[in-house]
């Protein structure tokens, strides 16, 4: 057996075990409908949220059969790695816990009444249990995906042409920005491990005032830190090491992407309701003049400085991971084309404006969030808590930008798609707050002025979101028009595959914003509310509605491509943030309806609990579906973007199923801007390169030279290898050879050296038949 043959081998029985474990956690999550149900179900639990090993394993085997999808491949192995080790530390947490109330309640089994009690003493050893096995299954998961993430990198190979020696500019251009990138990753890196220590911190003051219920209550911030801790070591993987260095920064601004969107949903999460209940348990505290509370040493003052803290953090950890995604991008596109397109004055223009309004609607929802946080009485029920996330993400957006015109608008893009669909929810959820604070009796019939403060301060947040919507919708519409007219140089594909795993973007979208509207309708109608975390807050199901349109647009406009593979890695990670929240409500909504005999309930009461049930599980189903399809269009759009065409004209077609490196062989294309020297690789026996007695290769200097001719065959026909030489370009961008001035005669049409001067940043050399052009 090869070496080759012994590593694919490996990578194949890592995902095997991927695969197994995280069915065995989704099994495990079925448990906690029977008798031997874990206590730790109210606030969170990670049983569920392991079904990503699943799609882990699934993804590599594919990847391995089909010889691409490694970007795709090499981040959810990380991102496995991360989920594995947090669920293994989660429920050795939790089995401490359980072994603990095990002891408490053996020592009160002598007490009166205690045998009504006895079925539940059995219960500690399959609780033990399932907490243990859900311990071997996140080890196993995080240890094989480590596993396979370093296997991986002995299968693949990366194809590199020869390309010219770079201008000075560009070599400087690239040192900056990698530069840049290793010291953004060392911040990040040694800033999210004080993160996580503050998480950790956070979670043992919790116990201090939590009485009997010791579980873990936010845990999702844990996860959040691992994953901007492996961002940043990824930044200085890709930056100082030298192989596969392209794979590897792609892989970076991926897992950048993933973490930035869990750090701004954790300021999501903690802000709203702990942030929110710590600052009220505080303030009643000092109302009452207790000196538990008061004190700089009390658990609930420390809670509330660290919680504050720890929100602020997150911030700074979600801005520095989407700044490292656009470094990462714009040393990608460091090429001649890039460097030297010119942005118009008027999107220049535009650019400043729409920047200097984002910045502005950031800075007044920040302001509205300290008001709401304030200890006053005039404020009512407004609370500031939930809007603290949304002002970090408008100021991030409006100073994010790039000197790289392509990576510019694709970024301004994707920020507006994604404050847009925020803002049309918000929009709608504040309109309807400001509706019922108006209605309601128990508001009108209070205090005159906190009822109209408490409506005026609503109404500022819903124009606020309204304005920055309306901010965003005129950025989607300029950056996205600038992208349509971007020289699309992918081959022509099948939309099949987009159009059918969009639906589950879809799907999701329909069943958290449906979600939303039933949850608020029983909340103000009925005055129930029969949840203990509110998800489809955290879900945003607009925002998916976004990202679905933006996939269908691809269809008329691929060189939205791109973007829309981007959007849909993070709606895959809001996803797989909710899915915990989704189902930890199911379990206490089934709790709640097996103890109806002994809570007095109305009929009306058990229906709405009976619809939550099966809105929450929808949810977590939603939830599942949406991270697995979201995942397999941007494999399938990475697939499509990494095989382009020469040129939109060209009658080349490279042979994209064909690799002569043998079977499981991961073939990745790249655009290495350095001079290297080429290695001739062995031909397989089984290829279709047809040996003859003649091999001569030659110039033709009176035809393009960018290609070599030769009288080898490729399947008995006549074949050309693009050899990556495009000196036309660097030596005069602007003029045209005076060879095809000869063959046109005439001129270059400003269309046609725009395309060919997009053909210089090729990612790989092509091989393929020669056809006529008729």
């Amino acid at each position: 057996m090869s070496a080759r043959s012994a590593f694919l081998c490996q990578i194949q029985v890592c995902n095997v075990f991927l695969i197994v474990s995280g069915l065995l956690a989704v099994g495990l999550a079925g448990s906690q409908f029977s008798k031997v149900g874990l206590e730790n179900y109210r606030d969170i639990d990670f049983r569920l949220l392991n079904f990503i090993h699943v799609v882990t394993g699934v993804i590599g085997f594919y990847s391995l059969w089909k010889n691409h999808g490694s970007i795709v491949t090499k981040t959810l192995y990380l991102v496995s790695f991360v989920i594995g080790f947090s669920t293994a530390v989660f429920y050795g947490f939790t089995t401490y816990r359980v072994v603990r109330a095990g002891e408490h309640f053996n020592r009160i089994q002598n007490a009166q009444g205690f045998e009504e009690f006895q079925p539940e003493e059995h219960n500690y050893a399959g609780r033990i249990v399932i907490s243990a096995l859900m311990i071997g299954a996140g080890t196993v998961a995080a240890v094989f995906s480590l596993f396979a993430l370093f296997l991986l990198s002995k299968i693949i190979v990366v194809t590199i042409p020869v390309y010219p020696m770079q201008s000075r500019e560009q070599e400087f251009a690239m040192s900056m920005a990698k530069k840049t990138l290793l010291s953004i990753g060392l911040i990040k890196f040694i800033l999210c491990f004080g993160i996580l220590g503050l998480c950790v911190f956070l979670e043992y003051e919790h116990e201090n005032v939590a009485g009997q219920d010791k579980y873990i209550k936010i845990g999702l911030d844990h996860v959040a830190a691992m994953l901007a801790i492996v961002s940043g070591a990824m930044d200085i993987w890709a930056t100082c090491g030298k192989a596969q260095r392209n794979l590897n920064l792609k892989v970076a601004l991926a897992i950048s992407v993933v973490a930035a969107t869990w750090c701004l949903k954790s300021i999501d999460n903690n802000a709203m309701p702990f942030y929110k209940n710590d600052l009220k348990s505080y303030y009643e505290g000092r109302e009452l003049g207790d000196a538990s509370v008061t004190s700089t040493d009390s658990p609930r003052y420390i809670i509330v400085i660290v919680d504050g803290v720890l929100l602020g953090c997150f911030g700074i950890a979600f801005f520095l991971c989407t700044l490292s995604a656009v470094i990462v991008g714009t040393y990608l596109q460091l090429d001649f084309h890039s460097m030297h397109t010119e942005t118009s004055k008027t999107i220049k223009v535009a650019t400043a404006v729409l920047s200097i309004l984002h910045v502005f609607f950031g800075a007044a929802m920040m302001a509205l969030t300290i008001l709401g946080l304030l200890d006053t009485w005039w404020r009512g029920e407004f609370l500031g808590a939930d809007l603290l996330w949304v002002s970090v993400l408008f100021i991030t957006t409006g100073l994010m930008t790039s000197n790289n015109y392509s990576v510019m608008i694709t970024t301004k893009f994707i920020l507006s798609t994604v404050c847009l669909g925020i803002c049309v929810e918000k929009t709608c959820a504040s309109a309807n707050l400001i509706y019922q604070m108006a209605s309601y009796t128990g508001y009108k019939n209070g205090n005159n002025r906190t009822f109209v403060a408490q409506i005026i301060l609503y109404s500022i947040q819903a124009l606020i979101y309204l304005l920055e919507g309306l901010t965003s919708l005129a950025g989607v519409l300029l950056y996205g028009h600038q992208l349509r007219k971007q020289p699309n140089l992918t081959y022509r594909h099948s939309n099949g595959v987009h159009g059918l795993f969009s639906l589950g973007t879809l799907f999701y979208a329909v069943v958290i914003t449906g979600c939303y509207v039933v949850f608020e309708l029983g909340k103000w109608r009925y005055n129930e509310v029969p949840i203990e975390v509110p998800f489809f807050r955290l879900g945003n199901g607009p925002l998916a509605g976004a990202v679905f349109i933006v996939q269908f647009l691809c269809i008329p406009f691929p060189s939205l491509l791109a973007s829309a593979s981007i959007l849909n890695v993070i709606i895959a990670s809001i996803a797989l943030f909710t899915v915990s929240s989704a189902v930890t409500n199911v379990y206490y909504l089934q709790r709640y309806l097996q103890a109806t005999d002994l809570i007095p309930t109305t009929e009306t009461q058990q229906t709405i609990y009976q619809v939550a049930i099966i809105l929450a599980a929808a949810a977590a189903l939603a939830c599942v579906i949406c991270t697995i399809c979201a995942i397999i269009c941007s494999l399938r759009s990475s697939y499509i973007l990494h095989h382009r065409s020469t040129s939109p004209d060209s009658t080349v077609v490279a042979p994209l199923n064909e690799e002569t490196y043998g079977s499981g062989t991961l073939r990745v294309g790249t655009h290495m801007r350095t001079p290297s020297r080429s290695h001739p690789m062995p031909i397989s026996p089984t290829s279709g390169v047809q040996q003859m007695e003649e091999q001569s290769v030659y110039w033709s200097a009176d035809e393009n030279p960018f290609y070599y001719h030769t009288s080898k065959r490729f399947y008995g026909k006549p074949y050309q290898i693009e050899s990556g030489f495009y000196g036309y370009a660097l030596a005069g961008p602007g003029q045209p050879s005076q060879s095809q001035q000869q063959q046109s005669g005439a001129a270059a049409s400003p269309s046609s050296e725009l395309n060919r001067r997009v053909q210089s940043s090729a990612s790989q050399t092509q091989i393929g038949h020669v056809f006529n052009q008729n």
